[in-house]
């Protein structure tokens, strides 16, 4: 796989072995803002980058000198920018003016890049396209090499970033935004399984629900050609979009009980499904050693899927899988003619009700499963790099086009 390289001027540096893991570092640096680089991917960071928000605007102006902070004094005030790379080199001729010049590698679509300080770094870019960004401000950046697996770094972004997510949640759960959600879920009294706030105890994050919601949102996604790919690689930039427009997620709301459903009994049932159809070698598998499978520890209780009584299980499949399974489901969403508007957009409804979508699951289910594993086999076997492939997720949700139309043709 060829590397994406990209120097860095640095004021200082210092590097830290990984206590755990060997031959994992941590350098930090001290890179003049106005020499910061442009290039760095942004795969890892799970939300898109708005500058525009009133607290961004603050760290800007701070930045660039405009507010009353003393000079001088950003890399103080600032945490910085946090990347995963697969290697990092200095190079050996420092230049005139003391700096050091570092390389920084990137796997090409590794999903390498930054994990925290993604807004931070689109405010920097920006000052230094427009020329404002002073020599004498500093920004820490912080580069952790040498980790031993893919998934670390989902992990790691998702960690860095949950306080803007914490925080958002809660004002939104404040300001009853989610009502619609819950009055639609406590029928069946799923509405006291999800944690709506900071603190609060649940089965479930609401941040989640709202990612569930969003691989069924046929206003962005209608069709074959682009896919909710976001909603799994950058789950917290959801709640960023509920934000922006609730109506297209309150139009789920006839149908989010049937979704939430379906996510768990795509989880809990896919061993059934994969055996049914024969396992990746068509003699049945080993289901509890695939990758794509999370199996309990030993010694904890067996998973527990709240959206479907009384079910419980030793394995469960895993997002990367499970999430561009259920988003093919949206083939069979429908807009409704009937009730009320919400907003700019009309309510869905299943065009063969919901019974029609869990008799697909199980025509369907085995197959979409192997499609899955097939192209985590043929591509690297990396389960999350699989699980934010816009091709892998295209491939599923052709595979149950197709699989539908040919149970309706000969219906």
């Amino acid at each position: 796989m060829s590397n994406h390289v990209v120097p860095v001027v640095v004021k200082s540096a210092r590097r830290m072995p990984d206590p755990n893991f060997g031959g994992a570092e941590t350098h930090y640096m001290l890179v003049p803002a106005s020499e910061f680089p442009d290039g760095i991917p942004m795969d890892a960071n799970p939300r898109e980058p708005n500058i525009n928000r009133p607290v961004y605007r603050a760290v800007s102006k701070s930045l660039c000198q405009q507010d009353d902070s003393v000079e001088g004094t950003f890399h103080l005030k600032h945490r910085g920018i946090a990347v995963v790379a697969s290697a990092v080199s200095k190079l050996r001729q420092s230049r005139e003016d003391g700096m050091d010049v570092y390389e920084l590698y990137f796997p090409q679509n590794s999903g390498y890049g930054i994990v925290d300080g993604g807004h931070s770094y689109e405010i920097v870019r920006k000052a230094v396209r427009e020329g404002i960004a002073p020599a004498d401000e500093y920004i820490r950046l912080e580069v952790m090499t040498g980790l031993p697996a893919a998934e670390l770094i989902t992990e790691i972004a998702g960690g860095r970033n949950t306080s803007m997510q914490v925080q958002a949640k809660s004002l939104l759960d404040l300001n009853e935004e989610f009502q619609f959600l819950k009055d639609a879920l406590a029928p069946d009294g799923w509405a006291d399984r999800i944690a709506w706030h900071e603190g609060e105890d649940g089965e479930i994050d609401v941040v989640d629900i709202i990612a569930i919601m969003s691989c069924f949102d046929i206003a962005q996604y209608p069709d074959r050609k682009r896919h909710p790919v976001d909603a799994y690689r950058r789950k917290a930039s959801m709640i960023d979009r509920f934000q922006n427009d609730s109506d297209r997620y309150q139009r789920l709301t006839p149908v989010l009980r049937d979704i939430l459903h379906l996510h768990d009994l795509i989880a809990s049932d896919s061993e059934h499904r994969w055996q049914q159809m024969g396992g990746a070698s068509g003699t049945g598998g080993k289901y509890g050693r695939l990758e794509m499978v999370e199996l309990t520890k030993e010694g904890r209780p067996k998973f527990e899927f709240p959206f479907l009584e009384g079910v419980e299980s030793e394995k469960r499949l895993r997002r990367p899988a499970l999430y561009p399974i259920l988003a093919s489901f949206r083939h069979l969403l429908v807009q409704s003619q009937q009730g009320a508007p919400y907003g700019q957009y009309r309510g869905v409804e299943w065009r063969d009700g919901f019974d029609g979508v869990k008799e697909l699951w199980a025509a369907a289910g085995g197959q979409l499963l192997r499609v899955f594993y097939e192209h985590w086999d043929s591509t690297g076997r990396d389960l999350h790099a699989a699980g934010r492939s816009p091709a892998l997720w295209g491939s599923i949700y052709k595979e149950l086009a197709v699989i539908d139309f040919e149970r309706n043709s000969t219906n």
